[in-house]
């Protein structure tokens, strides 16, 4: 199973990216640095090479996943999303998102409509 393991500092990080700069990977890192947050640039470029590795849009998972539970959530994106991410503690007990790039990739082949399992799929 391949997995991307966020930090709850990285999804705070990506769904803000998300929410307050149009999920701009440019704009935040142009905010960062007239901030003077270099560690914050690194992080945030980390975190933009795997999204690119494993063509995932991190910052709509976390925002999504972080907003899952709300009322005004439709349920078959609470369901998608329960089904592509999961909460894990680490080994010192923190909260971990792991994003389970296997089904993204079925939930993808479903959207473009394969059948998961056909030949070729």
């Amino acid at each position: 199973m391949r997995v991307v393991c966020l930090t709850a500092a990285d999804r705070r990080l990506l769904a803000a990216r998300f929410a307050e700069h149009a999920n701009s990977h440019r704009r935040m890192r142009t905010a960062f640095l007239d901030a003077g947050a270099a560690s914050a640039v690194d992080r945030l470029d980390l975190l933009r090479r795997l999204e690119h590795r494993f063509r995932i849009d991190l910052g709509s998972v976390c925002h999504r996943f972080e907003r899952r539970d709300r009322p005004e959530t439709h349920p078959i994106e609470r369901m998608v999303l329960n089904y592509v991410a999961e909460l894990h503690a680490s080994a010192d007990g923190a909260p971990e998102l792991w994003v389970l790039l296997d089904r993204v990739e079925e939930i993808r082949e479903l959207m473009e409509g394969r059948l998961v399992g056909e030949p070729g799929s």
